[in-house]
């Protein structure tokens, strides 16, 4: 029964997803169709990328506000160089996604490593600098008219059932995993994340290790800003408004502390489709977007309450350790 019970937390993600997807078929006939499936991957394909750049920002111990603002401002400076002045598609998306992590992620990580600014509060102050800049680029306008090439990425596939936005997140989930799990910058990440002064007493340069944080984590993010204007097939300041509180949510149900030096890409990818399927199957099943909003608030407020239980838990465990191991010694 306990390995049971252990087996169930470990991957309580997936268990709340068949549940979803169980739920959701008998709620609506049109839900569990392969045409929906595929749906539902592809949209949750530009927060997956996304949520793999937070992941990342998380473990080191950081949060970023200012996810869905990025997604924007890299969509913007993309249209705009495609549209408005004629650059190649491909350079216009390094371009996009170097500019924006280059200046939100390193602004972000300046703020929080250097000044020992809380990370809520900087990237509060960024997400609403971004979104300003979004605005700025066209003044408000929303740029249309994108070059064909670059709608693939966003809209098209493999035949009919392999888009290659999947195919994208699939590989960055790969990437995100190897520099997490087979680099020595991966575990320098965990260590800050799991404790900043014991890591600065081993060596590990903790603000460097911050500050790349942000920087890394806003490259995934740009990206699926640029995949999601890719999508829509325009450029709109206005898009990734709500993109964090998926994201985040997702992150947290797939196992990523948001007490930092904890987590697992690919566990993640469990939440990343409970999101997904919670959007997808309120919205076959004709209910109210603002049933939606109840929902995912409420999925945040139970997910960050529980992770936080559970680490409170374990300090606790570990100073009844500690004290138990004084004790000891002491008596001796």
């Amino acid at each position: 029964m306990a390995k049971v019970k252990k087996l169930l937390s470990a991957n309580a993600s997936w268990v709340v997803l068949v549940a979803l997807l169980i739920f959701f078929t008998l709620l609506s006939p049109n839900f569990m169709t392969v045409k929906n499936m595929v749906t539902v991957l592809k949209q949750v394909s530009v927060n997956g990328i996304c949520a793999v750049g937070l992941a990342i920002i998380m473990i080191g111990g950081g949060l970023d506000l200012s996810t869905g603002s990025q997604a924007a401002v890299a969509g913007m400076i993309c249209a705009t160089l495609m549209v408005n002045h004629a650059f190649p598609v491909i350079p216009s998306f390094i371009i996009a996604i170097l500019v924006t992590a280059c200046t939100v992620g390193v602004l972000n990580g300046l703020a929080v490593a250097f000044t020992g600014m809380p990370p809520l509060i900087a990237t509060l102050g960024t997400q609403n600098v971004a979104r300003g800049i979004a605005y700025l680029i066209t003044d408000g306008y929303i740029i249309y008219n994108i070059p064909e090439m670059a709608k693939i990425i966003g809209q098209g596939s493999i035949g009919k059932y392999l888009p290659y936005c999947v195919i994208l997140f699939i590989f960055i989930m790969f990437v995100g995993d190897f520099i997490l799990n087979k680099t020595s910058y991966g575990r320098m990440l965990f260590a800050v994340g799991a404790n900043q002064e014991a890591a600065r007493l081993s060596g590990i340069p903790v603000k460097k290790v911050l500050i790349s944080s942000y920087v890394i984590g806003s490259l995934f993010i740009a990206l699926g800003g640029v995949v999601l204007m890719s999508r829509l097939n325009s450029g709109m300041p206005t898009v990734g408004t709500d993109i964090y509180i998926e994201i985040l949510s997702a992150c947290i149900i797939g196992g990523i502390s948001s007490n930092g030096g904890r987590g697992n890409v690919f566990k993640m990818l469990g939440g990343i489709l409970v999101m997904g399927v919670i959007s997808n199957g309120m919205n076959v099943a004709g209910l109210s977007e603002y049933y939606q909003y109840i929902v995912k608030g409420g999925i945040l407020l139970v997910s960050v309450g529980l992770d936080s239980y559970r680490t409170v838990i374990q300090n606790s465990r570990k100073s009844h350790v500690i004290r138990s191991a004084a004790k000891e010694e002491s008596a001796a």
